[in-house]
């Protein structure tokens, strides 16, 4: 029998290619380039040297070469598919998905070839053809895994939610371990509020592999779900795990550390020292060109996340809309991704709107510093999105922390923290970093929504049972909290609690707290969870109660002004901390005195008074919402004056050379 005639070209391609496999990579690059130069004409020397060089670098010359055997063998599909994946790693995806396209339209059959025009289309937001072709893919392999996590990307871009965890069951059914897709479906699970199947996912992801932002989610979902000693540990281990984002993680292990009744004021201090200690910068020791002149006009610059439809909105929004332009220039640095009705009322009475997610931090502060800015307003603290690092630069003659955040920054930066005498009053022991403006007699006011329903009868005036709310998520509410309420509830047989939240959205997260109240002595029979509802919605609720109660050691503060505008009184008292005094802070400046108690128990008593006189209540609920809209917590022309007159006092102290605000 005749033998083949030896390919020697051939022969030498899997030569060289079993070189680069036992990672003799240099040898076998070297080889590569001989072959390909000893014969030009065959497309198996020159895809061997592309491939080479696709392994080894440089990636342009892998390109050049892939580009030259397309030019010369157009109908050679592997080096099509790898010029693709050379661009797609690049950021190319246009050029990308012509590869692809290119490759599956020739071969219809392909599952890779759909799945790569799948992945480059995702990546291009083209979410229709994403899911066509991740649907062809999966059906033309079944055990293919990534075309079914495609796919749910694809549906949960589109918000097809159900759709994307569906396909994510088959993904993982298919591969247990992809940790991509344990994640995708922790983020799906917690926007549907099941919080603790979300948990159970982040932490099957790291424990396949998946890195800090899977850390970091696992800590949003605990602290949603009511475990804040669980998120701290989370954002530590995210913290840990990963350099970049780092400062952002311990930043939110110190805003959950709040929500733990166990964690003192001092220890909550040395904490924010500590991170300044390990993130914040050196100030800078260069000079400000601003001029001193005390009685100009201030260029103030505030930075957030927030500049959009939120809780803080209500707070911030009639500030930036009575600020006086005579005396006052507005800048805005937005840390927020898109924005709203809100944000372009907020811009529309801004100077200058700097957009500052592509900004590190020494280009902010170098913005800032550019702008001129006199007074720069940190409004977020250690919540999420914040820009200390930036701001502890110094970027302008004085650095203010507001509104957002209830404790102090750790930063030497930071001249003044803007508080008042009812959330810190003289002499107190809390302890902050900067020393302190106060605006009394509230630090903040409020401007309430115009779709607010009007105010109803409460339930007990109609002849039912006394029906209490809470309206806080679990984050706020810890075991102290629920033995006070559980004591409340034992007062009387006929006195029922509603509670509401995003984390009674699910059914099985009901479940399980239903159980854990029932374990801290609430009786089912009397306790309704209610998920959450849009705003408008869930302000006419409070007509479903008579009076709202407050948590502890974390004050409601948009939620206690809620309850007082929809008529409802909250019973509070008075803690050792900001945090813990921002309710009783907002009864006393509205009047509302008899309504703060003198602790947790004596607010138990105090609630049970209000429901036994019913008639009282009644009257109580009928004149809250005037009461409120009367008082300084409503009245925002008069708080910004006061505002702009923390800021002119800051002002001509630094003109001065004298230290802003107070000590204590």
């Amino acid at each position: 029998m005749t033998q083949p005639a030896r390919d020697e070209v051939l022969e030498a391609a899997g030569r060289i290619a079993g070189l680069s496999r036992e990672g003799r990579k240099e040898e076998a690059l070297a080889e590569g380039r001989a072959l390909a130069a000893a014969h030009p004409a065959r497309p198996e020397a020159r895809f061997l040297l592309g491939s080479l060089l696709a392994d080894l670098g440089p990636r342009p010359e892998a390109e050049s070469v892939l580009r030259d055997c397309l030019a010369r063998w157009p109908g050679l599909l592997p080096a099509r598919s790898l010029l693709g994946e050379l661009l797609f790693d690049r950021r190319d995806f246009p050029g990308a998905l012509e590869c692809f396209r290119a490759v599956a339209g020739t071969r219809p059959d392909d599952a890779r070839a759909w799945n790569n025009v799948a992945v480059a289309a995702l990546a291009l937001g083209r979410l229709d053809e994403t899911e066509t072709a991740a649907r062809r893919a999966a059906g033309l392999d079944a055990g293919s895994a990534s075309s079914r996590l495609v796919l749910a990307k694809a549906l949960a871009a589109r918000g097809r939610n159900g759709e994307a965890l569906d396909a994510l069951r088959d993904c993982l059914s298919l591969d247990p371990g992809d940790s991509e897709a344990l994640d995708l479906q922790g983020r799906l699970l917690a926007q549907a509020g099941a919080y603790t199947r979300a948990a159970e996912s982040f932490r099957a992801a790291i424990a396949a592999g998946a890195g800090a932002a899977t850390a970091s989610r696992l800590g949003d979902t605990l602290l949603q779900a009511g475990d804040a000693p669980g998120a701290v540990r989370a954002y530590g281990e995210a913290e840990s795990r990963e350099g970049t984002n780092a400062a952002a993680n311990a930043s939110r292990a110190l805003f959950a550390m709040h929500f733990d009744g166990a964690r003192d004021a001092t220890r909550l201090f040395e904490a924010h020292r500590e991170w300044a200690s390990r993130y914040a910068a050196t100030p800078s020791a260069d000079g400000f060109s601003n001029g001193r002149e005390p009685e100009r006009r201030l260029r103030i610059g505030y930075v957030s996340p927030r500049f959009r439809a939120s809780s803080a909105a209500f707070l911030l929004l009639p500030v930036l809309e009575a600020h006086d332009p005579a005396g006052v220039e507005l800048h805005c640095y937005a840390e927020q991704e898109g924005g709203d009705g809100i944000s372009e009322r907020i811009r529309s009475r801004a100077a200058g709107w700097t957009d500052t997610r592509a900004l590190d931090d020494d280009a902010l502060a170098a913005a800032i510093r550019g702008d001129g800015i006199d007074v720069v307003v940190d409004l977020a603290g250690h919540t999420p999105g914040n820009r200390l690092r930036a701001l502890s630069r110094k970027p302008a003659p004085v650095v203010l922390t507001w509104l957002d955040y209830c404790d102090t920054t750790g930063c030497g930066a930071f001249d003044a923290l803007l508080t008042d005498s009812l959330h810190s009053p003289p002499g107190d022991r809390q302890r902050f970093v900067e020393r302190r403006l106060r605006l009394d007699p509230l630090r903040y006011c409020y401007a309430p929504p115009d779709y607010a329903p009007p105010v109803t009868l409460p339930p007990s005036a109609k002849g039912d049972a006394v029906t209490f709310g809470a309206f806080h998520r679990f984050a706020k509410i810890g075991p102290e909290v629920l033995r006070a309420w559980a004591e409340l509830l034992a007062l009387d047989p006929r006195f029922r609690l509603v509670i509401k939240n995003d984390a009674l959205n699910d059914e099985g997260e009901r479940e399980r707290h239903r159980e854990r109240l029932a374990r801290a002595g609430l009786p089912a029979d009397r306790l309704e969870l209610r998920p959450a509802s849009p705003h408008a919605q869930a302000l006419r609720e409070y007509g479903d109660v008579d009076i709202a109660l407050d948590a502890f050691p974390y004050n409601g503060g948009i939620t206690t002004l809620e309850a007082l505008y929809m008529g409802r009184p909250v019973v509070a008292f008075a803690g050792d901390t900001l945090i813990s005094r921002q309710s009783s802070a907002i009864l006393r400046a509205a009047g509302l005195d008899a309504l703060v108690a003198a602790d947790a128990k004596a607010m138990i008593r105090l609630a049970a008074g209000l429901a036994f006189d019913r008639d009282g209540l009644a009257r109580l609920c009928a004149g809250l919402r005037a009461r409120l809209v009367a008082s300084p917590v409503c009245d925002a022309s008069a708080f910004t004056r006061r505002l702009e007159a923390a800021y002119r006092a800051a002002w001509r102290d630094w003109c001065a050379g004298r230290p802003i605000g107070e000590s204590r």
